[in-house]
């Protein structure tokens, strides 16, 4: 099961979601504690960076209209991503979530053959989208932000009520996922609470992965914690790399398998991995 939240303003568009496909169990190389979730995949593909897909139900029907939409986008890029997976047969139990970022930010639902232009959707579980709602709190990051302008010169912006709930909604997310963590009837889930999180970035105006570093919370293992790095070129996707395991995976956009285990034994080597055999470029938090 599947939960995807998004959210669209003139301001700011973004959808952050969870990973979990199934819930087989398996254990981090070096680790002891069970992470639930086998077979997870990137349930938001950015497709160009003014356009991204989120998908739920049935797996295997909705990520291959997604790989088809690729496609068909690479060899026709003057479709309607969103009256096509509308029209597309055997999606009944899909629903998928459009984002569209060009001149106009647009967020679309389609559902059983039906489209919706919305400011907030979820697709998913109803239920646990509902514990999502109760782990929401009020913003409590600061006021301004600091940014460096094109010429070096620093500035400093107040937080839009957008970021404000780009922050909000990954807040509660990665609070749901390692919430169910360990439930014998897991639907929601992320590894060790990683969650996928796409935005309009400030900078480069397009769709991107946003990357992150989780560090160690316990003094007996000092040098825990995992990076989330991320490709914002044309080849996309995510890898994730654990520093005390010593395991990564990586996540192609539309890659088949969506999610591939990595044989690196250091974080240098998983970058080098991503970019030899899928020409990804990944960036991200690294440790000495």
């Amino acid at each position: 099961m599947t939960l995807v939240v998004a959210y669209c303003t003139d301001d700011i568009c973004f959808m952050v979601g969870d990973t979990l496909v199934t819930h087989q169990h398996f254990e981090l190389k070096g680790d002891l504690g069970p992470i639930n979730g086998e077979y997870h995949s990137l349930k938001i593909q950015i497709l160009n960076g003014a356009l991204a897909v989120a998908f739920a139900g049935d797996f295997d029907a909705a990520y291959s209209a997604v790989q088809a939409l690729k496609s068909h986008l690479y060899t026709n890029p003057n479709i309607d991503p969103v009256i096509w997976l509308s029209q597309q047969e055997g999606l009944s139990g899909c629903e998928f979530l459009v984002l569209v970022n060009q001149k106009e930010k647009r967020l679309f639902l389609v559902r059983n053959d039906e489209l919706f232009e919305c400011r907030r959707a979820y697709i998913g579980s109803a239920d646990d989208y509902k514990r999502y709602t109760v782990l929401r709190k009020e913003y409590a990051g600061p006021d301004e932000r600091q940014v460096v302008a094109a010429d070096g010169k620093q500035l400093r912006l107040p937080v839009t009520d957008g970021e404000k709930e780009f922050d909000i909604v990954s807040d509660a997310m990665e609070a749901l996922s390692r919430d169910l963590v360990g439930k014998k009837y897991q639907l929601v889930g992320a590894v060790s609470g990683f969650v996928t999180r796409v935005a309009d970035a400030r900078t480069s105006k397009e769709l991107e992965y946003l990357q992150s570093v989780e560090i160690s919370s316990q003094p007996w293992e000092p040098a825990g914690g995992y990076s989330v790095l991320a490709d914002n070129t044309d080849t996309r996707g995510l890898g994730i790399y654990f520093r005390a395991g010593g395991r990564g995976f990586v996540f192609p956009v539309c890659g088949t398998p969506p999610c591939v285990p990595s044989g690196a034994d250091s974080l240098s080597a998983f970058i080098q991995e991503a970019h030899d055999r899928w020409g990804m470029k990944l960036v991200g938090g690294t440790w000495p």
